[in-house]
């Protein structure tokens, strides 16, 4: 009876936990944007959004947690269908896909400068 209980408690919580989380079903790929994709605690991430911030890029931010399968979408599209490790952050702008970055300041000034040239931040500077 107890492991009845238990596992109704568990299951009911879990359904709580899963009705709070915010998915992102689909993405408008016909518009230009930053998207991304972090993790709690990884330290890519964090500094990927300090960055963001400094330097008034607009981003939307997706929880990897709550959105793997739309990640892996960006991954597979990027790889061609392969499996392959990603490290985090995954940042997609435009056509351009980036994970397991090894050059971490350089992608996130190319990225900056493609939002530059894509007239992204000339709005934010105006204000």
């Amino acid at each position: 009876m107890y492991k009845l209980f238990l596992l109704s408690f568990v299951l009911l919580f879990s359904l709580t936990i899963s009705a709070q989380e915010e998915k992102v079903e689909k993405i408008d790929s016909s518009i230009k944007q930053l998207l991304f994709f972090s993790n709690d605690g990884c330290g890519k991430c964090s500094t990927s959004q300090k960055y963001f911030d400094q330097h008034h890029m607009p981003y939307k931010k997706i929880s990897i947690k709550e959105n793997r399968p739309l990640m892996y979408e960006y991954v597979h599209q990027k790889t061609g269908g392969n499996n392959v490790g990603v490290g985090y952050p995954l940042l997609v702008y435009g056509d351009s896909i980036y994970f397991s970055i090894k050059n971490f300041p350089a992608v996130l000034k190319e990225i900056e400068d493609m939002m530059q040239e894509d007239g992204k931040l000339a709005d934010l500077e105006e204000k």
